[in-house]
């Protein structure tokens, strides 16, 4: 990330965090190649960089591994579990199915490629699934 994009990001921070609130931050828990032979997660540039600020990481990684796709287990994964140790929440499916990162996952995903909560999928409610270490990750209550 540019320092301009990095700065304001941390300027946003900071003023969620004073007013009493927990910012948090979406962005991809995905290795990108920037150069060649070299490669970044944004999840962790923002985080290398934040000093010591307070920052809830919901992280994106629909990729199959680590993502079980569109899957609702009893026992959900652990966001940590994306890839991104620190994460708070992990989004790990999307609707549609990204071909570009999940055309690996398991063949759990409705055939028109959406993912639909269980029992639901004649009504075509298009979901994305995540699991987070907590039932309120900001702190908003």
């Amino acid at each position: 990330m540019l320092p301009e994009q990095k700065a304001y990001i941390y300027s946003w921070v900071d003023a969620i965090n004073v007013s009493g609130f927990r910012a948090g931050i979406y962005c991809s828990g995905i290795a990108a190649q920037e150069s060649p032979g070299v490669s970044i997660v944004t999840a962790e540039d923002i985080r290398q960089n934040a000093a010591n600020r307070t920052i809830v990481y919901f992280v994106t990684n629909d990729a199959c591994p680590p993502s079980p796709g569109c899957a609702f287990p009893k026992r959900p994964p652990k966001p940590g579990d994306s890839g991104v140790a620190f994460a708070d929440i992990w989004q790990f499916a999307q609707s549609p199915r990204r071909r570009d990162f999940a055309q690996a996952c398991p063949a759990n995903y409705n055939p028109d490629k959406n993912c639909y909560p269980p029992g639901l999928s004649d009504q075509q409610i298009h979901i994305d699934v995540d699991t987070a270490n907590s039932p309120d990750p900001s702190r908003g209550r």
